[in-house]
């Protein structure tokens, strides 16, 4: 099989979302299709989407209103929606924009091409959004892309079987699906071999990877065995479930030269009540356990979160335990969010929904907290010496990289270090998002 022409390709979302996007890339390259830098000049337009947040899911609706005008003007245009918002809303998709071709479900990547050529064929619609007990684009072998040219994403399982009540992931992405651990040891020389030095570990919970293979792997292993490849300077992972992260990790963080101190580890609430009502599994106090773990176990490990304000039923009470929490962790930085009904959730019929100014305002409390503590943390380190991945080039002809723990530093360079280096770098200047120094000499 073979395509012409170009594609052209929109992400929307998280980490995942843009390796599944570097995977459909792959696809469609392999047949011969060029990237293309617009949809208004493409044979084939992908959208990717995210299902997470509202906003994501507009950005969706509205690229596809604007896509419209180029596929009157092309109607051998081929037009994909791909990802969660295309597993979630398959149908509504399809009858809204009559000019949508193709709803790829996330289990579905890898028949991408074949159905773009059926489409083109044929000239019918197609929605496929079967879930899979193997998902086959969770076993390709991605090669390296993006802006980061020394930095790579490598997915060691997808789905969530927890269920949180906010939560789409499970309806979007299906239940959790590890993948085998020598497909992952055979990937990541591959990726070293063209000049990567970091990976990121991608899951929806990687610290339930293994369980579901019934061979013994875990996480910690994986880790293990990543830190004895050559070439490979650093690893990184996402996303941690507070429910599943248990001292082996915190072990692994400490002990392994390679494992970078950095852990995303969501808290969303301070408060048992909301964390009850959310079902996440844990308490706040068995949640502040693995902190102290962490930080025993990993010193000077940076320590970042997702916080939700607003979900349903939260009381002034419930919020001022999560700025108590806040203040109680202090972590390097966080992510925070009003809370977002998504359809077919429990949350999203729960009573006492919160109105959208009081979610503005609690929002706006978190970051006024939050900004002071992380600003806080970026000022101790003004005249230490930190080590620094050389990633690329940033503005004013200054280069960027980051800390172990995952912290940006621009910098000056007069001495030519090319992007891959690990060089030290003194700070100036800590910043409200990154740090400023110059290379220590």
């Amino acid at each position: 099989m073979s395509l012409s022409g170009k594609y052209f390709l929109e992400t929307y979302g998280c980490q995942m979302n843009e390796h599944d996007s570097e995977k459909m890339c792959e696809l469609m390259e392999q047949l011969g299709m060029e990237s293309g830098d617009s949809a208004d000049n493409a044979d084939v337009v992908i959208i990717n989407t995210c299902a997470i947040r509202e906003k994501a899911e507009h950005k969706v609706h509205s690229s596809l209103g604007k896509i419209k005008n180029a596929k009157l003007k092309n109607p051998d245009m081929v037009i994909v929606v791909a990802g969660c918002v295309a597993q979630q809303q398959h149908y509504e998709l399809s009858k809204k924009f009559h000019h949508l071709d193709l709803v790829l479900g996330t289990h579905n990547i890898s028949e991408l091409p074949e159905l773009v050529e059926k489409i083109r064929k044929d000239r019918q619609r197609v929605i496929r959004v079967d879930f899979s007990e193997d998902i086959s684009s969770l076993h390709m072998l991605a090669p390296k892309r993006g802006p980061r040219p020394i930095c790579s994403y490598v997915t060691i399982m997808q789905g969530c079987s927890n269920f949180c009540a906010y939560c789409v992931v499970p309806y979007t992405r299906g239940r959790e699906q590890s993948r085998n651990l020598g497909e992952i040891l055979e990937e990541v020389p591959q990726l070293c071999s063209k000049g990567v030095k970091e990976i990121t570990l991608l899951g929806q919970n990687v610290n339930a990877y293994g369980k579901d293979l019934g061979n013994g792997n875990r996480f910690t292993e994986l880790l293990e065995e990543l830190s004895r490849i050559p070439g490979l300077d650093r690893i990184r992972f996402t996303t941690s479930h507070p429910r599943d992260f248990d001292a082996s990790v915190a072990t692994a963080l400490g002990s392994l030269d390679k494992v970078c101190e950095h852990v995303h580890l969501p808290l969303q609430s301070g408060s048992d009540r909301i964390l009850s009502s959310m079902r996440r599994g844990y308490s706040f106090s068995e949640y502040l356990d693995k902190i102290d773990i962490l930080r025993s176990e990993a010193p000077g490990c940076s320590i970042t979160t997702d916080i939700i304000v607003g979900f349903p039923g939260e009381s002034d009470d419930d919020f001022k335990s999560t700025l108590t929490a806040l203040e109680q962790i202090r972590f390097d930085q966080i992510f925070s969010f009003k809370f977002s009904s998504r359809p077919g959730t429990k949350a999203e019929h729960m009573a006492d929904q919160i109105p959208e100014e009081v979610k503005k305002g609690r929002l706006a409390e978190v970051h006024t907290i939050q900004d002071r503590i992380t600003q806080g943390y970026h000022k101790q380190l003004e005249g230490s010496v930190l080590e620094v991945l050389l990633e690329g080039h940033g503005r004013q002809n200054q280069l960027y990289g980051r800390t172990r723990t995952n912290k940006i530093v621009n910098f000056n360079d007069n001495a030519g270090y090319p992007v891959g280096a690990i060089v030290q770098v003194k700070i100036l200047r800590g910043l409200n998002h990154s740090l400023f120094g110059e290379i220590a000499y």
